[in-house]
């Protein structure tokens, strides 16, 4: 699996993944590739991609630089920080830090059935519900998707992107 994400594009190479630094860029570079291979069939043409951060400023920073000029399919993307949960609803792309993750539960259920395209380095967030975890296995940052959350959200996940993750399902046991 580790031969495949590095060929995919989908995460730096194992030497850009040492340090706090670079975990939040590898993080950065994943939120943007999560988008790439995603698709909310409800956005309008031209619209532009709302990407949040919620919980990690480094995050939103790396990922700010990380998309400047970048479009998506026509889309342009825009970083976000909401302060207010209920700003949530107007993410296509959520991303919640571990710390953030567990407070957020209750938030997380009201937006599971809006395009939202949730993710988070919380531990047992795809079992829990949402759509995206990232985690560290081996020493390298994978990520497992929970499928039944992001049908029930009416996102579509590339199948070159699910080929890569760990598969969950709401409710699996870690």
């Amino acid at each position: 699996m580790a031969t495949a994400i590095a060929a995919s594009g989908l995460t730096p190479s194992a030497s850009a993944q040492t340090g706090t630094a670079s975990d939040v860029a590898v993080k950065a570079a994943l939120l943007f590739n999560f988008a790439k291979f995603a698709e909310w069939p409800a956005l309008p043409p031209g619209a532009p991609l709302a990407v949040c951060v919620v919980g990690d400023e480094g995050v939103a920073a790396s990922l700010a630089n990380t998309v400047r000029g970048q479009n998506i399919g026509g889309h342009a993307l825009a970083v976000r920080r909401p302060q207010d949960i209920a700003a949530w609803r107007a993410c296509h792309l959520l991303f919640i830090a571990a710390g953030d993750a567990e407070r957020a539960a209750d938030a997380l259920r009201e937006i599971s059935r809006l395009a939202v395209l949730t993710v988070s380095d919380g531990k047992g967030f795809s079992q829990a519900g949402g759509i995206i975890e990232l985690y560290l296995e081996d020493g390298r940052m994978r990520f497992a998707i929970n499928v039944d959350a992001a049908e029930r959200a009416g996102l579509r996940l590339s199948s070159r992107l699910l080929g890569l993750a760990r598969i969950t399902r709401t409710g699996d046991v870690p």
